[in-house]
């Protein structure tokens, strides 16, 4: 069986989602996705004994909180921080197109300087790419600063969830074991 993605499809894809839905909004959709889908898999693993159970449901759904917490909240941080540091201004416009674009201030250390030999972007659409610039480069330093948030921050949330939400499901799976008390008369 093939799948045929047609232009219409494609289009789609890369003109509506592709501008709206950027790293921080793609991370929560992943952590919605994992959090309807994980922990059932966990709970319903009859392979595992009651114990294994209850802390690999409650770990995996402290996992997904924490993670996807901390990643949407570092990614939009780090999107903030580098378009604080990548303003520009147009130094040059050659028929209405931009012909060199400038660093506004020194400390905007993301902005290289630009200087187009055939200038083909108008002002509006250099500003749609230097915003796609922004985000690209705050994703790459969200991307390091998680090196260190995974260690300092997901997992002490992690471990926190993980005991408050392990006695709950330990409870619940006990409960689910009990046979059913059949009233007799008499």
């Amino acid at each position: 069986m093939t799948i045929v993605v047609n232009n219409k499809t494609r289009n789609f894809v890369a003109d509506k989602i592709g501008k709206y839905i950027n790293s921080p909004e793609q991370r929560l959709i992943q952590g919605a996705t994992a959090l309807f889908m994980q922990p059932v898999i966990d709970y319903f693993n009859h392979s595992a004994d009651d114990e294994t159970r209850a802390v690999s449901v409650a770990r995996t759904i402290g996992k997904i909180i924490a993670g996807t917490c901390v990643g949407v909240a570092v990614r939009y941080g780090a999107i903030y921080c580098a378009k604080n540091f990548a303003r520009y201004s147009v130094t040059k416009i050659e028929n209405n197109f931009v012909k060199s674009v400038a660093p506004m201030r020194k400390r905007d250390i993301f902005m290289p300087k630009i200087t187009y030999d055939n200038p083909s972007k108008t002002p509006k659409e250099f500003a749609r790419i230097h915003n796609n610039y922004v985000k690209t480069m705050g994703t790459i330093l969200a991307t390091f600063a998680m090196v260190f948030t995974n260690f300092l921050i997901d997992a002490p949330i992690t471990k926190a969830i993980t005991k408050w939400l392990t006695p709950v499901f330990r409870d619940k799976i006990s409960r689910e074991k009990k046979p059913e008390v059949k009233e007799t008369d008499g």
